[in-house]
């Protein structure tokens, strides 16, 4: 396919398609000296690589652990995608990360029964927790 005349080339460097999606991600700096946790805005992913912004700048070479939202769900219960994998390049905020061994954990049903079930357990837990006086 050509370009329109006057108008930049621009060579698609990747191999694979990305996907728009915005979700939030919580992520785990795993290193040497410390490990600390961060938070983000997912802006693309592919089957190897996931674009977002994040909460505090990062840098090229960091290994991150993230978990992130996913829009699909398993029945009514409501997925994460977790993954580890090494930060590649760090533009404008915009941070790129690649994905190895990823896996869907379960987070929990998203009904309404769900959460009034819960509430009830909380409930009882404390009735169970007070003190006879």
């Amino acid at each position: 396919m050509s370009s329109p005349p006057g108008s930049p080339v621009i060579r698609e460097r990747r191999r694979r398609l990305r996907f728009p999606m915005k979700t939030d991600l919580r992520y785990q700096i795993s290193g040497r000296e410390k490990t600390a946790n961060g938070t983000g805005q997912v802006e693309n992913i592919s089957s190897r690589g996931l674009a977002f912004r994040s909460d505090v700048p990062l840098y090229p070479g960091l290994r991150l652990s993230v978990s992130m939202a996913w829009p699909a769900k398993l029945d009514e219960t409501m997925l994460r995608l977790a993954f580890e994998g090494v930060v590649l390049r760090v533009s404008g905020g915009l941070a790129v990360v690649s994905i190895e061994r990823p896996h869907f954990r379960t987070a929990g049903k998203s009904t309404a029964s769900a959460r009034e079930e819960i509430a009830a357990m909380a409930s009882s837990i404390g009735v169970l927790c007070t003190p006879n006086a």
